[in-house]
């Protein structure tokens, strides 16, 4: 590559590229849908199983993750600061500019972006996220919540002490989510936000 910093301009920019692509609006319109203007109106996987059906809901969430996952890895071997290269990919997620900068909440992509790069603190988000899930049966709430801890326990895990941009990224993404949630925060405060049954979707597969 051609130096530490411009190799972190460049995987950014392929960072926010990647997570930019609305898989979730490219499936759905190859099957005639806009997913958009169906269920919660979200491109990302829970809405996209709601709409889609199980596999290719599924399908879209491996997808989302992916796109972060892979500028991650990438970032991990050629740039001092991966973190800032991560959250660019969760910032073209929600801010897709082929979608008027309208587009997923992240949560995906998050999840993958920080399992490249503090897998251990990820995978115990993780299970927050699923303890919250099982238990409350909001997605929202989970998603919200779990991301929220992710920053915390990057900097508490044992001995990983990793670089400050790593910490930052995950700050700043649970900023992201947060507020891409914020109408789901809204309805949940005027108790009009419903529980998901997606769980039961998944229990009887």
């Amino acid at each position: 590559m051609i130096s530490p910093l411009w190799d972190t301009v460049i995987l950014a920019a392929f960072g926010f590229l990647s997570g930019s692509i609305p898989f979730g609006y490219l499936i759905a319109s190859a099957k005639g849908m806009d997913i958009r203007k169906m269920g919660s109106g979200n491109i990302g996987a829970t809405n996209a199983i709601r709409v889609l059906g199980m596999g290719w809901g599924m399908g879209v969430g491996v997808l989302d993750a992916i796109k972060g996952a892979l500028p991650a890895y990438l970032a991990l071997q050629f740039s001092p600061l991966p973190g800032i290269v991560g959250a660019a990919a969760v910032l073209g997620h929600i801010f897709s500019p082929w979608l008027r900068f309208k587009g997923g909440k992240g949560v995906a992509t998050t999840f993958a972006v920080f399992l490249v790069l503090a897998p251990f603190p990820a995978l115990t988000a993780f299970g927050v996220w699923i303890l919250l899930f099982l238990t409350v049966g909001y997605v929202s709430v989970a998603s919200v919540l779990s991301l929220t801890a992710l920053p915390a326990l990057i900097f508490l895990w044992g001995r990983f002490n990793p670089e400050i941009s790593v910490i930052s990224a995950a700050a700043g993404c649970a900023l992201l989510v947060g507020w891409a949630h914020r109408g789901n925060m809204i309805r949940l405060a005027a108790g009009k936000e419903p529980r998901t049954k997606l769980w039961k979707k998944l229990w009887k597969r």
